[in-house]
């Protein structure tokens, strides 16, 4: 049976879950509550991302397109820092189409955390891929385990904030079934 309506599922957490939980979803639209007025776009959710990373993913502050046409804004984690900052700008066309990384025990820090992450970015009118990161922990230093989710709709997961540098300390994503 095809579904018309959308229905929105979320990945388990990948990392840690100290500090406080997030749901950019809930926060952005008040879904589920939201009597079907204004929800993040599934066809074009993000348009921006600003990713904060050193040794882990300090930071993320993440641009929703919502269904209306306006934007919602949502920052996670540490104070930005701009010496480490990587901001990813989506043209009209062009979507998230895979999120992926390194999340668990740092050693240093001697927690769960969010440490890698790499953005898969598709321009849906010539099929061109473009590819950011990997950001946070470089390539060979990412312990953890790795993980790999497909069309994002929006983050959700488990913050430190106002910690410098262990900002994000588990992410997970919201995904809806109106672009699979």
């Amino acid at each position: 049976m095809f579904q018309s309506l959308p229905v929105e599922v979320q990945t388990s957490n990948f990392g840690g879950a100290q500090g406080t939980l997030f749901n950019d979803n809930t926060d952005a639209s008040g879904f589920p509550n939201s009597s079907g007025n204004v929800f993040i776009n599934p066809q074009h959710p993000i348009t921006q991302m600003d990713i904060c990373g050193g040794w882990v993913i300090d930071t993320i502050t993440t641009t929703y397109q919502m269904s209306d046409g306006s934007t919602k804004t949502i920052h996670r984690g540490s104070p930005v820092s701009n010496s480490n900052l990587t901001s990813v700008k989506l043209n009209g066309n062009e979507i998230i189409t895979q999120i992926c990384g390194f999340a668990g025990n740092y050693s240093y820090y001697n927690q769960s955390l969010l440490i890698q992450l790499t953005l898969v970015i598709t321009d849906t009118s010539n099929g061109n891929v473009r590819v950011v990161g990997p950001l946070g922990a470089k390539n060979g230093l990412a312990d953890g385990k790795f993980f790999s989710v497909s069309n994002p709709l929006a983050l959700a997961g488990f913050q430190q904030a106002g910690q410098n540098q262990l900002g994000i300390a588990g992410l997970s994503i919201v995904k809806s079934n109106m672009v699979e």
